[in-house]
């Protein structure tokens, strides 16, 4: 037999490299596109029960199966993901997939019962280092990069409150005035960082669209302004019943030590569900970086109870890997260009004639 011979029998057909090239890549986040929604919208409402309707739940998801559930299964499919992405360096996928099980692992004693302090620290550090390694993985792509400021800034929101408890317990422990007022500094620092996250999501939301986008959040911060209103009336005598069911509600959400700025600490965590809604609800976007950011947000950095801290983890390790989504990519990059079209051609025909 020839080599001309063996060459014509070993390599494939015209036929059969034209159908493999016309292959799309492969989309972990479409397939689990409808997940990630259904686990966005339920950590939303879980959000809302669990800290403006029943104070109280933060430390316990014993009234959040269905959400708790929800979260474990995103973790492991993304981590079974992510140990088939080579698209994501081996380093943060390793601290995604080892951090996303400690974090399942620790957080089942809390889905009954409030977790210990030092297992809610170990908790908090677990999903803080996820964080990191997701915000780390989708920086590297145009459609992520959102995604990638959000999760670094609540990753840097997390260390400063888990700074700040820690240097608050060596305060009491030594009775240092001026060790307590350092950790007062410290956690306005995270609240800070938390406000920096919550400003890159308005941000991005308003680069969507005008309805959904600027309209959808701009009533979020609305709504978050009379909640805080309400809750800042609840501790006079005249207040109504809904002030007064919010100030009980809202009244820990500055958490401890107490920042400076308490009542933006206030205003972030009403601001932030109603944010992470407005983007589980945006139309025509990619469902696994809207919801993503909802997740992200739901969090808070607040990651010492167990149902934020799979939030974090579930929004960093499916943000790694839309990262390396090329469907993704093109599609937001796609739909990016047809929105600019469009305000430019509202603009234009804003225009006077013969401007």
């Amino acid at each position: 037999m020839t080599t001309a011979e063996t060459t014509r029998d070993v390599a494939p057909p015209e036929d059969d490299r034209a159908t493999r090239s016309r292959v799309p890549p492969s989309s972990p986040g479409l397939a689990a596109a409808w997940l990630l929604r259904v686990a966005a919208f339920t950590a939303v409402a879980a959000g809302i029960t669990g800290v403006l309707v029943a104070p109280g739940v933060r430390g316990n998801a014993s009234e959040s199966v269905f959400l708790v559930g929800l979260l474990v299964a995103l973790v492991l499919w993304g981590a079974t993901e992510l140990v088939r992405a080579r698209g994501v360096s081996i380093v943060p996928r390793v601290a995604l997939i080892g951090a996303g099980a400690a974090v399942v692992a620790m957080s089942s004693p809390g889905l009954g019962d409030r977790l210990p302090w030092k297992i809610a620290l170990c908790v908090a550090g677990a999903a803080t280092l996820a964080v990191i390694a997701g915000a780390y993985a989708s920086a590297r792509a145009p459609h992520t990069r959102a995604v990638a400021g959000i999760l670094f800034t609540l990753a840097f929101a997390a260390i400063a409150r888990l700074a700040a408890w820690a240097l608050a317990e060596i305060a009491s422990e030594e009775a240092s005035v001026h060790l307590y007022g350092i950790s007062r500094d410290v956690a306005t620092a995270g609240v800070m960082f938390e406000a920096l996250a919550q400003l890159v999501a308005v941000t991005w939301l308003w680069t969507r669209s005008k309805l959904a986008g600027q309209v959808g959040s701009t009533l979020a911060l609305a709504g978050a302004v009379v909640l805080t209103w309400g809750a800042s009336r609840g501790v006079h005598s005249d207040a109504t019943p809904w002030q007064a069911v919010l100030h009980t509600a809202l009244s820990d959400a500055p958490g401890l030590p107490t920042p400076y700025f308490d009542g933006l600490a206030t205003f972030l965590v009403p601001a932030s569900l109603l944010l992470a809604l407005v983007s589980a609800g945006q139309p025509k976007q990619v469902t696994v970086v809207v919801a993503t950011i909802a997740l992200a947000l739901v969090s808070r950095g607040a990651l010492d109870a167990p149902l934020r801290a799979l939030c974090a983890v579930a929004a960093a390790q499916w943000a790694a890997l839309a990262g390396t989504d090329e469907r993704a990519m093109w599609r937001t990059l796609i739909d990016d260009r047809k929105r600019r079209l469009e305000d430019d051609d509202i603009s234009e025909s804003s225009r006077p004639p013969g401007a």
